[in-house]
């Protein structure tokens, strides 16, 4: 199983790169109950499980925040060198 998952990670890793050059929108999302996606996507009949969920697509036009400069903290307060 977990092999699996982290073959999934793998893609999803893949998947965000491929994303980002075509300039398509997509966010990987935590805190999903991967229960009910197996529910609604029927996923124990194929003998599958969810892991992770990641929505791609286009944003709207319509979306006020769509051209909204995007935050980034500064490196120095996200990474720590050891040495």
């Amino acid at each position: 199983l977990l092999w699996n998952k982290n073959q999934a990670y793998l893609s999803l890793g893949n998947l965000l790169t491929v994303c980002a050059l075509e300039k398509i929108d997509s966010c990987p999302m935590e805190g999903f109950v991967p229960e009910k996606y197996d529910e609604v996507l029927n996923l124990n009949k194929q003998n599958l499980t969810s892991v992770l969920v990641l929505p791609v697509g286009f944003r709207s036009e319509e979306d006020y925040m769509k051209d909204l400069k995007k935050v980034r903290k500064e490196l120095k307060d996200v990474i720590i060198e050891i040495n």
